[in-house]
């Protein structure tokens, strides 16, 4: 976790009333510090906000994950729907949290900027499903492994799944401490940004 008091957010939305309104009330919760929109490069979780997900608003977050200065910024996307394809496009581009746009209000958006600060995923779990399925099939015709061990493999998996890291160590018969060593350990062998990341890297390397 950032070892500062509190995370640092900044809000991308579509439209001005919706970047008022959600800037108004992160900056009215005592969890978290909002930042400026032309700010955004330094935040700890970005919220990117849009009607529907466009190529545009794909190129977008790219372009946000590229131009950070923070290398451990996270992305939450708050839509109304998104597609197989759309979330494999920026899943290693540091999302890490989608909301459905009908069905969020502004305290899911702030569980979400918790979570993601902590580590934590949230995205759809029949998209992740359909993904990892995808992938397997992928693996089944050949694709390697390259670069994680068994236990990385284990642990990446079911990062992929939801799991936090506390039951990941429980099931697995290791100490919390020790799976988030093992995380790290992996991120820096590889160069990837995130546990996010390192899901979309095991993704596409047909690990899961």
């Amino acid at each position: 976790m950032n070892p500062r008091a509190l995370p640092t957010v900044a809000v991308l939305a579509g439209d001005p009333l919706t970047q008022q309104g959600v800037v108004a009330y992160l900056r009215s919760r005592p969890q978290v510090e909002v930042l400026d929109r032309e700010d955004s490069a330094r935040a700890d979780v970005l919220v990117v906000l849009d009607t529907d997900v466009t190529s545009t608003t794909l190129a977008e977050i790219r372009r946000q994950a590229r131009e950070s200065a923070n290398a451990e910024m996270r992305i939450v996307l708050v839509a109304n729907s998104i597609t197989e394809r759309q979330l494999k496009d920026v899943i290693g581009h540091r999302l890490v949290g989608f909301l459905p746009r009908r069905r969020t209000g502004m305290r899911q958006i702030l569980t979400a900027v918790l979570d993601a600060w902590a580590g934590n995923a949230c995205l759809p779990a029949a998209l992740v499903r359909s993904l990892i399925d995808d992938l397997r099939v992928m693996q089944e015709a050949g694709a390697s492994p390259v670069g994680f061990t068994e236990r990385e493999i284990d642990i990446v998996r079911l990062l992929a799944e939801g799991w936090t890291t506390e039951e990941i160590a429980d099931k697995l018969g290791y100490s919390e401490r020790t799976i988030k060593n093992v995380l790290h350990s992996l991120n820096v062998r590889l160069g990837l940004r995130n546990r996010a990341h390192a899901v979309g890297h095991g993704a596409r390397l047909g690990i899961l």
